[in-house]
C-alpha cells in the first residue's frame, strides 16, 4: 500500500503544494478502506482481505461512481444529509448547510469526504450538492434483493479478473454461491445493496475451488457435443403402426407452432438421433424442459425422456410432414464443442488475483491533467539578462569593451541554453497570466495588479489589457500613493492612452500610510516622514479555480522584466490563487478611501499626492 500510494501522493504534492508524512497517509487511508468496507478488518489495528463489494470496485470501470454509491450506502448520516439538501431548492448558503450539520463529525469529517467522492463541494459562502451524481447513489441503495446483488457482484467480479465470459463468469457465480445471476444489475445498483452489509472478504480458495467444478462440467460437456455430433449414441425405434404423422395429427401447443415441433421430429428421425441436446430443443420450441418433453410426447408414435443435458429419444414415427434441420443442429453442436473448448482453456490455470484494473488508467489521467493545467503547474520566475531577448545592439553597448563583460555575456548565455524546465521568464508568464482571460472562458473576470513601480512597460502590454478589458474585465491596479507628478502622468500616458475605450472598467488605488499620524500640510518635509506602502508585485487573474497568481520581487517596470536578477512563482494551484487574491483584496479595501478618479489622472497637478487621511 505504501509503494502504491506514494505515486499518488507525488501527483499530489504537484496538485497542492502541500506535503504529507507517507506513513500518516497510510494510516488515514487503511482506516477509510475499513470504514467504507472494502476490506474486511480482521483486527483493529490491521487491514484485512478486500471485501466482496471492494474487489467490485477494484474491477469495475467506474470506480467514482462505485465509491459515490458507496458512502451513501454505508453511512448513514450521508444518506440523511444528501437528502434534506436535495430537498432544498436552490443555492444552499453555507449557514443554512450547517444548520443541518449534526455534530462536528459530519462538519469536520463527512462534509469533507463526500465532497472528495464528488458528491458536493463546500466553499465559504455556501455548498453545491452534485445533484445527479447524489441523487443516483440514493436511488442505487438498496435497489435490489442481496442475493441477486452478490450474485451479479460476483459474475462481475470473475469475469474481470479470471479473464471468463459472462456465461463462464455465471456458472462459476452459480457454482460458488449456490445462486443463479438473474437478470442484469448495473454495478452501482450492487454496491447500493451490498454496501451497508458487514463486508465480507472474498474466498480465494473457494472461488478456485469453483472454477475448478465447473471446468470438470465443461469437460463433460465437451464430451456430449462430440459424441451427439458424430453420431456415437444409440439409434430410436421406428413405431411402425404411425407411418405418417401430418400437421392433423398434433393437437395445437401453447409454446410453440404445430409446424416448428414437425420441423424438430423431422430432424431427429433424419439423422436417427436417439439423444438431442436439451439446449437446441428449448430453443427451438422456446419452452422450458418439461414444457418441451410433453409436447414431444404428444406426437403420434414419438417415445422421449429427459435425461444428463439431452432428450433421450426412445421411438420415433416412419415419417413426418416437416423439414429436417440436421445441418444446422450439426453445426449448432460443433459450435457449442469450440465455445466450451475455450472456456475450458480459460479454466484450465485459474488464477483469482484482485488489482486495480484501473489504479493506472487513473494516475495516468492524473498526469495527464497535470500537464493540461487541470491540476495546476508552477513554475518559478526569474528575470536574467538574455543577451538573445535584448538584441546585438543592446548587448554591445552594454558589454563594450570590456573582457569582463564578455565573459558574463558568454555565461549568461549559456546558462539561458540550458535552462531546467521549472523555469520561465517573468515575462513568459506575465503573457501566461494576461492570456488566460483571452483564450479561457473564465468566470471572474478581474484582473488583479499590485506594483509600487512602474513604467513604460504598461505599453508592451497595452493590446492585451485593451482585449480584456474588450471581453468584459475589470482591471484593479494598487500602487504607490505619494508618486511624484511626472510618475503620476507617465502611468497615465502608459498605461490609459493606451485603452482608449471601457476605461469604466479600470480603477486604480493607492496604499500609503505614515507609521505616526499627523496632517500634511505645504510647510511639512515629506522627507521627514517614516512612511510605509505597496511593496509587493502580484499579478492574480480569475478566481481561484481557474486562474492564476504572479508574484515576486519584479516591478512592472522594463529592469525588473529585463535586466535586474530578479524572482517569483507562478502558479495556477487554486489555493495558492486563493490567498493571492485574499491578500490582495484586503489591500484593496482598505485602500478605497484612495480610489483615484480617471478624470483626476488626465490633469496632474504640480505637487505630490497625498494619501486623504493626512491631507
Amino acid at each position: 500500500m505504501e509503494t502504491a500510494l506514494a505515486r499518488y501522493r507525488r501527483v499530489e504534492l504537484a496538485a497542492t503544494n502541500e506535503e504529507r508524512d507517507l506513513e500518516t497517509l497510510v494510516s488515514l487511508h487503511n482506516r477509510l478502506l475499513v470504514d467504507l468496507g472494502l476490506v474486511d478488518a480482521e483486527q483493529e489495528s490491521e487491514t484485512g482481505p478486500v471485501s466482496e463489494v471492494g474487489a467490485l470496485v477494484l474491477c469495475g470501470e467506474d470506480p467514482q461512481t462505485l465509491l459515490e454509491t458507496l458512502a451513501v450506502a454505508k453511512w448513514r448520516s450521508a444518506r440523511r444529509l444528501l437528502r434534506e439538501c436535495l430537498a432544498i431548492d436552490g443555492e444552499l448558503p453555507r449557514e443554512e448547510y450547517n444548520g443541518l450539520l449534526r455534530d462536528d463529525w459530519e462538519k469536520n469529517v463527512l462534509t469533507p469526504l463526500l465532497g472528495s467522492f464528488g458528491l458536493l463541494t463546500a466553499y465559504p459562502t455556501g455548498v453545491d450538492v452534485t445533484e445527479s451524481a447524489a441523487q443516483a447513489a440514493m436511488d442505487a441503495y438498496d435497489a435490489t434483493s442481496t442475493d441477486v446483488a452478490r450474485a451479479s457482484l460476483y459474475c462481475r467480479v470473475l469475469s474481470s479478473t479470471m479473464s471468463l465470459d459472462d456465461s463462464t463468469g455465471a456458472d462459476v457465480t452459480s457454482e460458488l454461491l449456490g445462486i443463479e445471476p438473474g437478470s442484469e444489475v448495473v454495478p452501482a445498483n450492487a454496491i447500493g445493496t451490498l454496501g451497508e452489509d458487514f463486508p465480507r472478504a472474498i474466498d480465494h480458495e473457494a472461488v478456485l475451488e469453483a472454477a475448478s467444478e465447473i471446468r470438470v462440467e465443461y469437460e463433460q460437456a465437451s464430451q456430449r457435443y462430440r459424441r451427439l455430433a458424430t453420431g456415437d449414441v444409440s439409434v430410436p425405434e421406428r413405431a411402425d403402426k404411425v407411418l405418417r404423422v401430418t400437421s392433423e395429427d398434433v393437437d395445437p401447443s401453447d409454446i410453440a407452432s404445430v409446424d416448428e415441433i414437425l420441423n424438430l421430429v423431422a430432424t431427429v428421425i433424419d439423422g436417427d438421433l436417439g439423444r438431442i441436446e436439451m439446449d437446441y430443443v428449448t430453443d427451438a420450441l422456446n419452452a422450458e424442459p418439461y414444457d418441451c418433453f410433453q409436447v414431444l410426447n404428444n406426437v403420434p408414435g414419438l417415445e422421449c425422456d429427459l435425461a444428463d443435458e439431452t432428450v433421450e429419444v426412445v421411438r420415433v414415427p416412419s415419417d413426418v410432414a416437416g423439414t429436417s434441420r440436421l445441418d444446422e443442429y450439426v453445426e449448432y453442436l460443433l459450435d457449442q464443442h469450440a465455445i466450451v473448448s475455450q472456456r475450458i482453456e480459460a479454466l484450465s490455470h485459474p488464477e483469482f488475483e484482485l488489482e486495480g484494473n484501473h489504479a493506472d488508467a487513473n494516475l495516468v489521467d492524473r498526469l495527464d491533467r497535470l500537464q493540461d493545467r487541470q491540476v495546476a503547474p508552477t513554475y518559478f520566475a526569474y528575470t536574467l539578462i538574455d543577451p538573445e531577448s535584448l538584441g546585438e545592439e543592446a548587448m554591445d553597448d552594454y558589454v563594450g569593451d570590456s573582457r569582463g563583460l564578455r565573459r558574463e555575456r558568454a555565461l549568461l548565455q549559456r546558462w539561458h541554453e540550458d535552462l531546467p524546465s521549472g523555469l520561465r521568464s517573468y515575462t513568459a508568464m506575465t503573457d501566461r497570466l494576461f492570456s488566460l482571460g483571452l483564450e479561457e472562458e473564465l468566470d471572474h473576470r478581474v484582473l488583479r495588479i499590485m506594483t509600487p513601480f512602474d513604467d513604460d512597460t504598461f505599453s508592451e502590454y497595452a493590446a492585451q489589457l485593451r482585449r480584456l478589458l474588450e471581453r468584459g474585465f475589470e482591471l484593479r491596479l494598487l500602487t504607490r500613493h505619494t508618486k511624484e507628478p511626472w510618475e503620476w502622468r507617465r502611468l497615465r500616458d502608459n498605461l490609459l492612452a493606451q485603452l482608449e475605450s471601457n476605461r469604466k472598467n479600470v480603477h486604480i488605488r493607492t496604499y500609503s500610510r505614515f507609521k505616526t499620524h499627523q496632517r500634511v500640510t505645504r510647510d511639512t518635509d515629506l522627507s521627514d516622514l517614516s512612511e510605509l506602502g505597496i511593496h509587493g508585485k502580484l499579478h492574480v487573474i480569475g478566481a481561484p479555480d481557474e486562474g492564476a497568481a504572479l508574484l515576486g520581487s519584479a516591478n512592472f517596470m522594463e529592469n525588473s522584466y529585463h535586466w535586474n536578477p530578479e524572482c517569483g512563482v507562478y502558479t495556477e494551484q487554486s489555493a495558492f490563487v486563493d490567498s493571492a487574491t485574499e491578500f490582495f483584496d484586503v489591500v484593496w479595501d482598505i485602500a478605497g478611501a484612495d480610489q483615484l478618479s480617471l478624470e483626476r489622472l488626465q490633469e496632474i497637478p504640480e505637487r505630490r499626492f497625498i494619501p486623504s487621511y493626512y491631507s
